[in-house]
């Protein structure tokens, strides 16, 4: 055999060496190979009423479940919904959302994360991806009036760094961390990222004057949330399957990595329950989150994962809900208060009211 053909020979099977690693890693990170039991130790009833909650945070003292709503269909095809916003779902009888006046007029939020100052105030920041393709941070100061809740917008921040922000951890009324889940701003930068899981996306870190990106090399940071202590940072890793955690400074906000925890799925919001236990939401096929976005009657696969720490550190994630999507269709968060669970999803048009077993 010739050296020239051998060379060649050498060239394209190096090639399709790498060509097949990509691909199974694709493959791995989008599911293909995930298998989903479904399964649950409780009774849940669907809360129609709310398209597209992707995020919820519940206030204990207020007893309510605050949502980030918005139909995704909708927007990305060029007609926002005048029905996306937030909501808020009393705890202590079974209602409707209600949709909470207060915000701008061209809102649809994504994540949102809530405060609680040690004087009482109630702080809401939230994500809003506006209809001309910027996005922002709107925070509101959140209002108990006659038993009904109200928001009064604080405070607007934006800024070129805030080029795809998903999700967002309050430090106090002003600080806060916002991850992007891409920093590419082309289409096919982003195709790029997704279908080769190219760490290229970040955190960013917000003190009062200048966004500072604290954490780099990410893939699809979904969800973020800071330790009820305020020590450790949480970052969920979509497409990696993994969760980062961070140990905080507090004075300059930076973030020192501590090490992750690979979990087998597409790990979304973050939320920590009133014990001090971290819960996630995902989504463990994306294909099927493509097919759900294209068809809605094709719902996608859910779990929640409850992350077990040590220390600040999570060292095990135990499965508490699966479904292959009869119950809600692509989960992205698991807000807890006890035992009560609330699923929400970008795509389903209802949220999931759970009651676990006890343990």
């Amino acid at each position: 055999m010739r050296p020239a053909t051998r060379a060649a020979i050498t060239a394209v099977s190096v090639v399709v060496i790498v060509a097949l690693a990509l691909g199974a890693r694709t493959l791995t990170a989008f599911g293909v190979f995930t298998d989903v039991t479904p399964g649950f130790s409780g009774t849940c009833r669907a809360i129609e009423g709310v398209r597209g909650a992707e995020d919820i945070v519940i206030d204990k003292t207020l007893g309510i479940a605050l949502i980030s709503a918005s139909d995704r269909r909708a927007f990305l095809n060029g007609k926002p919904s005048a029905q996306d916003g937030l909501y808020v779902l009393k705890l202590s009888r079974p209602s409707q959302p209600t949709k909470i006046s207060g915000t701008p007029s061209d809102f649809h939020p994504h994540g949102i994360s809530l405060v609680r100052a040690s004087d009482g105030t109630l702080t809401l920041f939230a994500i809003n991806h506006r209809s001309d393709g910027t996005s922002s941070i709107a925070s509101f100061d959140v209002v108990t009036k006659n038993g009904e809740i109200s928001l009064h917008e604080i405070g607007n921040v934006e800024g070129g760094e805030l080029v795809s922000p998903n999700a967002i951890a309050a430090v106090d009324r002003v600080r806060f961390y916002v991850s992007n889940d891409h920093a590419n701003k082309t289409g096919l930068g982003r195709t790029l990222d997704d279908w080769l899981i190219l760490p290229r996306a970040n955190v960013l870190y917000f003190g009062g004057a200048v966004f500072r990106v604290v954490a780099d090399r990410l893939n699809a940071p979904a969800g973020v949330v800071l330790s009820p202590d305020g020590r450790f940072l949480y970052v969920s890793e979509a497409f990696n399957r993994r969760l980062d955690t961070y140990a905080r400074h507090d004075f300059s906000g930076a973030l020192d990595s501590l090490g992750t925890l690979a979990v087998p799925s597409n790990l979304d919001n973050l939320r920590f329950d009133d014990k001090g236990r971290l819960w996630v939401g995902s989504h463990p096929k994306m294909f099927a989150m493509g097919a759900f976005f294209a068809d809605p009657s094709k719902p996608a696969p859910s779990e929640v994962f409850r992350v077990d720490l040590s220390d600040g550190m999570p060292r095990a994630a135990t499965l508490i809900y699966s479904d292959l999507g009869q119950g809600i269709g692509g989960a992205s968060v698991a807000a807890v208060l006890g035992q009560r669970l609330l699923i929400g999803s970008p795509l389903d048009a209802k949220i999931l009211d759970c009651t676990m077993a006890s343990e």
